[in-house]
């Protein structure tokens, strides 16, 4: 089972890699879009590179935002096993 750290890891290799800067800055307070950390492009391919990563599915019919999945708290939650995906779901 993963750790809340080794689920922040995995938050900042995705982030680095997607927005391209070795140094980004987050805590598990952070919303990742409100800011501004991903633009909309952004987000589809960090949650890929989330996925491949972790093995943990993003559904296609969610709105991820809507539902909080950029907020690091919740993602953290998801990606240790605390919340299931359907847990987000409205």
């Amino acid at each position: 089972m993963m750790t809340q750290l080794e689920a922040m890891d995995y938050i900042a290799i995705a982030l680095r890699k997607v927005i391209k800067k070795d140094k980004i800055e987050f805590s598990l307070n952070t919303d990742l879009v409100l800011e501004k950390i991903l633009d909309s492009l952004d987000r589809l391919v960090f949650l890929l590179e989330l996925s491949e990563m972790t093995g943990k599915e993003f559904p296609e019919d969610m709105d991820i935002v809507k539902v909080g999945l950029f907020k690091v708290f919740n993602l953290v939650d998801y990606l240790t096993d605390r919340k299931n995906i359907s847990d987000f779901r409205a």
